[in-house]
């Protein structure tokens, strides 16, 4: 009886780590060798390299606050190889649930 209690809360404590890494990011586009550094925009007007847009990502803001989902865009960019990130704002699933979500774009320059 004693190994059960041992070996459940082991298993208990295995499935919490783990279910805590999970990443609700979602990426849709290219994936490129990944970069260092990522330039951040909040409008496509103020980037001033040509550039082209790589790929969408998206943020649920019931899982991310704007500090941790500016974050998470900016580390899913430097792992899809982006340049930079112009962060879009916030947009809505539709449907009858509808829920809010962080949008980015994720761009790459023009060398």
């Amino acid at each position: 009886m004693k190994l059960y209690k041992i070996t459940f809360f082991i298993l208990l404590f295995v499935t919490g780590f783990f279910s805590s890494c999970i990443s609700y990011l979602s990426y849709i586009g290219d994936t490129l060798p990944p970069t260092n550094n990522v330039d951040v925009y909040y409008d496509a007007k103020d980037v001033k390299k040509a550039y082209k847009v790589i790929g969408h990502i998206s943020a649920p803001s019931s899982t991310y606050n704007e500090r941790d989902a500016k974050f998470e865009i900016i580390e899913k960019a430097k792992k899809v190889g982006s340049d930079g990130v112009i962060i879009v704002g916030m947009d809505f699933t539709g449907g009858k649930d509808s829920s809010p979500y962080y949008k980015a774009d994720a761009i790459k320059y023009n060398d």
